[in-house]
């Protein structure tokens, strides 16, 4: 192979390789270079902890029916994306959603959100993540990325402003030590699990009539 192919190879690799996030590193790329707004950047960042713990390259082959959920944010290889098992209605490979260039993914997604409210309606297309019907709707995401926002030089630390010669001030937690105190306790995240189609054969049978995309969403499985 000629130099100038391997060296645009090596550079391509280097590019988009598999990544862990931090988390408030994952909201500046989100809002800095996807331009999303902080509404959906504090939803997508909590969607990507509990469904992968922000790794890129997190694959769930646990599922009942042999499907397989691929990347940040779990999408699933049994209508989102190939690997030769399904319908792939993103038209990517499952392998493009492992690695740190998050542009496919987040066109895919912007896909299962229009066609989940088509189905379910305006509003509920977030619901299609299981981790975020159960560790983020009804949690309070502002606070939740106030290590991030509060002050625009921070990373993952939360810096103590409180300035005060009267009475001792307990420093605040960095996101690391919350999380450390988080699995002492027993509480662990929501790791790979996400919805998963129910088939026609257990819905009413004039299901497929009123649903042209082809599938639904149980609220979860175990």
């Amino acid at each position: 192979m000629p130099f100038k192919a391997l060296l645009l190879l090596s550079i391509f690799i280097e590019s988009s390789s598999a990544k862990i996030f931090e988390k408030c590193e994952l909201a500046k790329l989100l809002e800095d270079k996807h331009s999303m707004s902080r509404e959906d950047v504090k939803n997508w960042v909590c969607v990507a902890q509990y469904e992968s713990t922000f790794n890129t390259e997190a694959i769930n082959q646990a599922n009942w029916d042999g499907s397989k959920d691929y990347g940040l944010f779990q999408l699933s290889n049994k209508y989102w994306c190939d690997d030769a098992y399904g319908k792939n209605e993103c038209r990517i490979p499952c392998s493009d959603l492992l690695d740190d260039d998050l542009t496919d993914d987040l066109a895919c997604i912007k896909k299962i959100i229009r066609d989940t409210e088509n189905w379910k309606g305006k509003g509920t297309g977030l619901t299609a993540w299981v981790a975020y019907v159960n560790r983020c709707q009804n949690r309070d995401l502002d606070e939740y990325m106030s290590e991030c926002w509060n002050d625009p030089t921070t990373t993952n630390e939360i810096v103590n402003r409180v300035e005060s010669t009267k009475e001792p001030v307990e420093p605040e937690k960095t996101g690391e030590e919350e999380e450390k105190e988080t699995a002492s306790s027993g509480y662990v995240a929501i790791i790979n699990l996400v919805r998963v189609p129910i088939m026609y054969h257990s819905l009413p049978f004039f299901s497929h009539l009123v649903n042209p995309y082809g599938y639904i969403y149980q609220q979860r499985y175990d």
